[in-house]
């Protein structure tokens, strides 16, 4: 029945006479005074598939006649056979957004073509004081100079629209990219340290100010100099913004060559590299030394003790997710005051379930059993639990970092 539309069912049914004498055109009409209509049958000693009429429920042999019209605006050659699929499926390529590089690189050069645009009009303007004004006028020229303004009122109206057209045009592009750019940003945490984005917003609210004035008064007189002072004043400070972003990055980047348990050989399993993972983004840096609990140990190692009320773990999670792409799953209520012994099940409880969230690991804990140190086995399912969480962000983290520094390797060899 998935051959296409309604039109291939009516074909079906009207070839094959499967709803003779149950549609609405054949049914008895219960009316007095008119004649009930007689059902169609198959005459099966004629090879054909229209259906015969009969006068009565006996009499199988009365052929429809020339003059019958009941299907006289049935026209079979505008209909498909039911075996024709009217099913067309279409693969639509939807190209991938850009990444920071390509943001960043049209960007600058928007900036540069505004940058341009306010150097040749601030020339023409220089010329035009040149020619016209160095010496004052006197009242028999202003007398000329009006007798001719009444003969042609604007000579240079004309190019003044053109030059204002042109500049709305390069600074409204060059506005687009940098909301793109902004709103787009892999890391807008880095942004907001630089500028907030409620000053962001007045800059390019300001700007857009300007253009709205220069376009209502139609241009006339060419474009003012305080107005070209406030589209260099923006194209200038976003000219700052991203080199102080660039020296964000740099710095980054240079800080990640350090760590130790980026890159290197490690061992499966190995607690010193996971430890030294954490310690990066610890508060503290007096982290206790991670050592392997053995089965029957009945109190928590001092790592475990250190981890034991899930305060710090909470903020673990939220200083590396701050670092990573994909901001999401941030744990934004929790305990501060772990005095009571609820409040460490909770902030536990909160730091599986962001785990399973956002990082796609699933922890078994045993949250009341670490709470009150009860249980066999409890300490060790306590740091293998750890132990799994951290091999799991640290593969994430370091893979997002790894293909954003292929991707910028990538674009400044293409340049």
């Amino acid at each position: 029945m998935s051959l296409g539309s309604i039109a291939h069912l009516q074909y079906y049914f009207a070839r094959t006479g499967i709803l003779d004498g149950k549609g609405g055109q054949m049914a008895k009409d219960t009316r007095k005074g008119s004649a009930a209509l007689a059902f169609p049958t198959i005459d099966s000693t004629q090879h054909t598939r229209l259906p015969q009429f009969m006068e009565s429920e006996n009499d199988f042999s009365i052929a429809p006649s020339e003059e019958d019209d009941t299907f006289e605006d049935w026209d079979s050659s505008l209909m498909l056979p039911p075996t024709v699929s009217t099913y067309s499926h279409r693969t639509h390529y939807i190209a991938p957004p850009p990444d920071a590089a390509t943001l960043r690189k049209e960007l600058e050069d928007e900036l540069a073509r505004v940058t341009q645009t306010v150097v040749e009009v601030r020339t023409h303007k220089d010329r035009n004081t040149l020619q016209h004004g160095e010496d004052p006028p006197q009242k028999q020229d202003l007398v000329e100079d009006h007798k001719n303004d009444e003969q042609d009122p604007d000579s240079f109206q004309g190019w003044h629209q053109l030059e204002g057209m042109n500049m709305l045009d390069v600074v409204t592009l060059a506005i687009r990219s940098a909301k793109i750019y902004y709103t787009m940003h892999e890391q807008p945490q880095r942004l907001t340290i630089i500028k907030s984005e409620r000053q962001v917003r007045e800059e390019l609210l300001n700007v857009l100010d300007v253009l709205k004035r220069m376009a209502i008064r139609n241009f006339a007189g060419g474009i003012k100099e305080e107005e070209l002072q406030i589209i260099s004043g923006w194209v200038q400070g976003v000219v700052e913004f991203l080199a102080k972003e660039q020296a964000i990055a740099e710095r980054e980047a240079g800080d990640r060559e350090k760590w130790q348990w980026l890159e290197g050989t490690w061992e499966a399993g190995d607690r010193r590299r996971e430890w030294l993972f954490m310690s990066t983004f610890a508060e503290k840096d007096d982290l206790p030394e991670w050592t392997l609990p053995s089965d029957t140990e009945t109190q928590p190692t001092p790592f475990l003790e250190a981890l034991r009320n899930g305060l710090t773990l909470v903020n673990l999670h939220n200083r590396i997710l701050k670092k990573s792409k994909r901001q999401f799953g941030e744990i934004k209520t929790f305990h501060t005051d772990t005095a009571k012994p609820y409040r460490i099940a909770d902030n536990l409880r909160y730091w599986t379930k962001a785990a399973e969230i956002r990082w796609e690991t699933k922890l078994q804990v045993d949250v009341m059993g670490v709470v009150y140190g009860k249980g066999d086995t409890v300490w060790k399912d306590f740091d293998e639990a750890i132990l799994k969480w951290c091999r799991a962000v640290r593969e994430e983290i370091t893979k997002e970092w790894k293909q954003g520094s292929v991707q910028v390797a990538s674009f400044v060899s293409n340049l």
